[in-house]
């Protein structure tokens, strides 16, 4: 059997060159297949020795690009975050702005209604006797713990010229239903009258709890001097103003 394998691998086979274009034999070869095999053997292991040398230095290159890739991706992990916080700082700064910027308008808003309040009572005193010179209401949902809604009213009263130096008087304020339902506030511990005194002027403010199972529509308020006469009456709407 080893016989057979050594001829058949060491057998030799002419090989003849021919030209391209005579067709004429140029040269003439003899190879066998030991021959071919060792030349393919050669190869192979020219290859692997190739893939052997140069493999490890590709790894190397790759685990040092990876490695890069990595640290590049965890820096920008990083920058992001750092931005991410200079935003949301930046964002609660433009928040805190807003608020300011608010907090300034309402001010300044409620510095003009003063302004605009007190330049009308300037202009009031300019006549004699006392009146009101502007009121407003307003009234809250229901409270459970308080038993009813709270009704806030502010009342302006002017006394224009200088005699008398002061007087005095009280005010009433009647609510009105839509139905035509009344119920007289009260508005002192003592009674139903709010009683003042003042020089130039005088802002009644105060809050009273309704427990009528009916809303006001309407204020029904009346100033009466200090000897309990009537002397003048307006209406405002609730959760609106009228001067008179």
């Amino acid at each position: 059997m080893w016989h057979r394998l050594l001829r058949f691998l060491f057998k030799g086979y002419q090989l003849m060159l021919l030209e391209p274009e005579g067709g004429h034999t140029v040269r003439h070869m003899r190879i066998n297949i030991a021959s071919v095999l060792g030349i393919v053997l050669t190869l192979c292991l020219g290859s692997a020795a190739l893939v052997w040398y140069y493999a490890p230095q590709q790894t190397e290159d790759l685990s040092a690009r990876y490695y890069q890739l990595q640290q590049q991706n965890h820096d920008l992990r990083n920058q992001l975050a750092t931005r991410e916080g200079e935003l949301a700082v930046a964002m609660q700064q433009i928040d805190g702005l807003k608020n300011e910027l608010l907090n300034s308008q309402q001010q300044n808003e409620e510095l003009r209604q003063s302004q605009n309040i007190y330049e009308s009572i300037l202009e009031a005193r300019k006549s004699s006797g006392v009146h009101i010179l502007r009121a407003s209401a307003r009234i809250e949902g229901r409270d459970p713990a308080m038993g009813g809604s709270k009704l806030s009213y502010t009342i302006v009263l002017v006394k224009g010229g200088n005699y008398p130096r002061s007087v005095s008087g009280s005010v009433s304020i009647v609510a009105l239903g839509g139905d035509g339902q009344k119920q007289t506030l009260q508005l002192d511990q003592k009674s139903a009258e709010l009683p003042y005194i003042m020089d130039t002027h005088i802002f009644l403010e105060g809050n009273v709890i309704w427990q009528q199972d009916w809303l006001p529509v309407k204020l029904q308020i009346t100033r009466m001097n200090a000897k309990g006469a009537e002397r003048d009456q307006i209406e405002i709407d609730l959760d609106g103003n009228k001067s008179q």
